[in-house]
């Protein structure tokens, strides 16, 4: 996650302990900063099309589909990406990653929009972006007719708390997670280790306790100098997941929250993507 949540978590948990009672809307303002679909961008050429369904609570959720580009009429995806992105980004900032996670991977790839965030309806809250990414996924296998077997989650940062949980409800292709954290609790007890937030935090957002009910292969990547989430989550998060799994810290220059990739990076997921059954 990106800015200045895990400094706001601090002032979170301060406030959580004097208000209880306003804990989850304190959450919602302090871990989500959602931005706003801009108005003047014109995707008209592009090779992808927008899409929208509805969550759990009748909201409207919009996405960008980018259906596989075939070279040969017989050629198949290796699979389909539904990509579940960070709690600063919205899915125009997110079109050439899209577009390049089709041609890197050769995959149908979904990005979507949680609830408040792009032209999606509604506001977030740590609950509703789980069923936010129940939404997406249902929309793959429903509207687009692929099985779950053959879709690949795929969460940064935020978006790995909702990629784990749907990984661990469903039979899927495969899981990538990449630079995300164990639980929200977790992290506010290291940042102020006199306060129990394990216990005064009711949105917890628990990988850890999750990604050990994961069935399929598991790819996790995190940097050593990411200072938004610290290293140890990602160790803890992979230590946690059964076999098979993948865990690549990327190098020096590439090891920041949101760094790009570099071309290993790239490389492995390649190879992570194509042993997928």
């Amino acid at each position: 996650m990106r800015y200045t949540v895990f400094g706001c978590l601090i002032v979170l948990i301060l406030l959580v302990s004097i208000f209880g009672g306003c804990a989850d809307m304190l959450a919602r303002k302090m871990l989500f900063h959602p931005s706003r679909y801009p108005n003047s961008q014109d995707f008209s050429t592009e090779t992808f099309r927008e899409v929208s369904f509805v969550n759990a609570k009748k909201q409207t959720l919009y996405g960008y589909y980018f259906p596989y580009q075939k070279t040969d009429p017989k050629e198949k995806p290796k699979g389909s990406i539904l990509y579940c992105h960070g709690n600063g980004e919205n899915i125009s900032h997110l079109l050439k990653y899209g577009q390049s996670l089709r041609s890197e991977f050769q995959c149908n790839v979904l990005i979507f929009d949680y609830a408040g965030y792009g032209k999606s309806g509604g506001k977030p809250t740590a609950p509703g972006v789980l069923d936010d990414g129940l939404a997406a996924l249902t929309w793959l296998m429903q509207h687009e007719k692929i099985p779950a077997d053959q879709i690949i989650l795929y969460g940064f940062s935020l978006g790995g708390c909702v990629a784990v949980d749907l990984a661990s409800k469903h039979k899927i292709k495969g899981l990538i997670v990449e630079s995300s954290f164990t639980s929200l609790g977790e992290i506010g007890e290291q940042k102020l280790p006199f306060i129990p937030a394990k216990k005064l935090l009711r949105e917890q957002l628990a990988s850890v306790d999750k990604i050990g009910k994961v069935q399929c292969p598991v790819f996790i990547s995190h940097g050593k100098a990411d200072r938004v989430i610290p290293f140890e989550h990602g160790e803890k998060l992979f230590a946690a997941a059964k076999e098979p799994k993948k865990f690549y810290i990327p190098p020096e220059g590439f090891d920041f929250h949101s760094a790009p990739h570099c071309d290993a990076h790239t490389e492995l997921l390649k190879e992570f993507i194509g042993s997928l059954p």
